[in-house]
């Protein structure tokens, strides 16, 4: 599922996934907080996924982050 997600997409939920929050994926990005949100959403709806934990969760399994 993960080549569904756009390149931004798959960028935010990286960050996301790492800890960082949405004010400071949208700084590093530049990008506002609301659009950070909406990339968000999209992730969880490719994913299936109902939550950042959830998010966090999937990249473990898929090894793009370490515990």
């Amino acid at each position: 599922p993960v080549d569904a997600l756009s390149e931004r997409e798959f960028a935010v939920f990286l960050a996301l996934a790492r800890g960082q929050s949405v004010a400071e994926i949208a700084s590093e990005m530049k990008l506002s907080s609301s659009t950070v949100g909406t990339h968000l959403y999209n992730v969880k709806q490719k994913l299936d996924a109902s939550n950042q934990a959830e998010l966090t969760l999937i990249a473990l399994r898929w090894g793009l982050i370490q515990p």
